[in-house]
């Protein structure tokens, strides 16, 4: 067994160690099912809601921190929100800023097509635009949410805002070791959509969704934070 699927295991086992972790993870599902509430409610209320989204952001930044520095006996405390909140929405807006570039992709293809009548579905090039635009955008989307997980590392690992726009340290780590940051991320994101889809397909499943999903984010979190730092010593 190599080293790298050890720190893996430690990172999954070592959360239940800690005898408060049911009761960490039910804040931040709690904090992430007020703030779609609220928006449901009403959406006048969304400021709200991404203040109550980058506090559960800055607590995610804090479980990487923690687990990048090797403390994977426990999950960190919910103390001292104003730093939490900083942080979070310091990460929110970078990830909003890749998330409107995609979203900008998708808006010009679909200037370019309605003005040179791409868009219509008689035109016999409709398909083709329609499979390369799709195409596209799941692999930009694909990219970037594996290219954020290890820039997030990072971000919460020097503590600063630039670290959010060292892109070419993340990427000539990646390129340097692609094998350990790909299984955690990999892993992850696997844990994260069973225990949302798993449990979604019953009534009573669904109550336990907000819970299981933020205990399979963290989960996440913390292989990438084990792999981000099994990638710096190698």
């Amino acid at each position: 067994m190599t080293s790298t699927t050890l720190d893996l295991n430690d990172a999954c086992k070592g959360i239940f160690k800690d005898r408060e972790w049911p009761f960490k993870i039910m804040v931040g599902a709690f904090i992430n099912c007020a703030a779609i509430g609220l928006f449901k409610v009403n959406p006048i209320f969304l400021p709200l809601c991404f203040a109550m989204w980058g506090l559960t952001c800055g607590y995610s930044l804090r479980v990487l921190r923690a687990t990048i520095k090797g403390d994977l006996e426990k999950l960190p405390d919910w103390g001292d929100p104003i730093d939490l909140l900083v942080s979070g929405l310091s990460w929110l807006s970078i990830y909003l800023g890749f998330s409107f570039f995609i979203l900008s992709i998708l808006a010009m293809s679909l200037l370019v097509a309605g003005a040179t009548s791409l868009i219509s579905m008689n035109n016999p090039a409709f398909l083709p635009w329609a499979q390369g635009t799709f195409a596209l955008v799941y692999i930009l989307f694909v990219f970037f949410t594996f290219f954020l997980s290890i820039l997030m590392a990072n971000f919460a690992e020097e503590e600063r805002m630039l670290a959010g726009f060292a892109w070419f340290k993340v990427l000539k780590r990646i390129a340097r070791q692609p094998r350990p940051l790909l299984t955690a991320w990999l892993c992850g994101t696997t844990i994260t959509g069973i225990a949302v889809i798993v449990p979604a397909i019953s009534v009573i499943g669904m109550v336990l969704v907000p819970f299981l999903g933020f205990l399979s984010n963290v989960l996440a979190l913390r292989l990438i934070g084990c792999s981000w730092k099994t990638a710096e010593q190698i």
